[in-house]
């Protein structure tokens, strides 16, 4: 064998195996990169539905108990007259009070058990718009400030909830409330504020005001504990509300309201209803909201994939609308959320 000569030992790689390897990593470089995109990628997805889902599932959350609570009088708290609560909310030979057990509608709306306490205060009550006064003067005025609605929208309700949620005698031992507990939550506002002094009642309202310009929309809560709402989810861009009645009853057939369950009513319907707010066994609750213009744009192709947003508003049959345009320069990823909840302390029990 002859011996390899020098220029031999000395011989490197030629350009097409140069070229072949150069080649083969970038490769694996342009691999590596896509696994990276979409690592990057889906994480971003994550977090926006995250800030999507998180709020709005609390605020969803919060809203349930107080329906849940709407009504609510403990019957073994007694008053300042021995009496349970529940029993004081009556007032002994009113006729329309009495009507609420032979549940046939009469000329004159039927009130709610618990207007009883302050003039005019019902367990559930709704606006199609704003609503005026506060729940904090509902409770700490003379006399009590009555609740009226604003100026009507299509995509911005209010809700406003109220139920016994301390004790009307804190001495008394037969009480089954326990008072207000900052380290608890128990029987505070929506904001965790304690109800005015003497007050058993607690008083929440939910709305999703028209912001500033320029500025964040929020879910708001106010509460009876001290005048002003603040914000409980951010970016909740519509907040509308139905009302399921049930079905009046009447006199000349002799049948009997709260039967069955009516279709689904706006809140200005419901109050010119011949039951009133008396009627409502269950709301319908939909939000439609966007992640924060702070985070900045969604994730790369949301706007590609979800050219406009959803909606709350529906057509007369009861069917969403179609989704609506984004508005200029909108990067957003926007979600739809529906509840439907049941009010369980409503004079027509709801068969949800």
């Amino acid at each position: 064998m002859k011996p390899r000569t020098s220029l031999a030992r000395q011989r490197g790689m030629t350009l097409i195996e140069l070229l072949v390897s150069l080649i083969i990593g970038l490769v694996i470089l342009a691999a590596i990169g896509v696994v990276y995109l979409n690592t990057t990628q889906t994480t971003r997805q994550r977090e926006d539905q995250a800030m999507l889902n998180e709020p709005a599932r609390a605020a969803l959350r919060m809203l349930k108990f107080n329906l849940n609570m709407a009504g609510y009088v403990d019957i073994f708290d007694l008053d300042a007259l021995n009496r349970t609560q529940a029993v004081s909310v009556f007032t002994p030979g009113n006729p329309v009070r009495a009507n609420m057990y032979v549940r046939v509608p009469s000329a004159t709306p039927i009130p709610a058990p618990i207007s009883q306490f302050f003039a005019g205060l019902r367990p559930v009550f709704g606006c199609d718009g704003a609503m005026t006064t506060s729940p904090n003067a509902i409770v700490t005025t003379a006399p009590p400030a009555a609740m009226a609605c604003g100026a009507a929208s299509a995509t911005r309700h209010t809700l406003q909830l109220a139920y016994q949620a301390v004790p009307n005698t804190p001495a008394n031992q037969s009480n089954s409330l326990i008072p207000a507990d900052a380290a608890t939550g128990s029987g505070l506002d929506c904001l965790q504020r304690t109800p005015p002094a003497g007050v058993a009642m607690v008083i929440n309202r939910f709305s999703a005001p028209a912001p500033a310009a320029g500025a964040i929309s929020q879910l708001q809560c106010e509460g009876s504990g001290a005048a002003g709402a603040q914000p409980i989810a951010e970016g909740v861009e519509e907040f509308v509300l139905r009302y399921q009645m049930s079905a009046p009853g009447t006199a000349a057939s002799h049948t009997a309201a709260g039967g069955g369950q009516a279709r689904y009513l706006s809140a200005s319907q419901v109050t010119a209803s011949d039951q009133g707010w008396s009627g409502v066994t269950a709301v319908e609750i939909c939000m439609v909201a966007a992640t924060p213009q702070s985070a900045g744009p969604a994730a790369q192709g949301t706007v590609t994939l979800q050219t406009t947003r959803p909606t709350c508003t529906r057509d007369a049959n009861g069917t969403f609308n179609a989704n609506v345009a984004r508005a200029a320069g909108d990067a957003r990823l926007w979600k739809r959320f529906v509840s439907l909840v049941s009010v369980r302390n409503a004079v027509y029990a709801s068969p949800l």
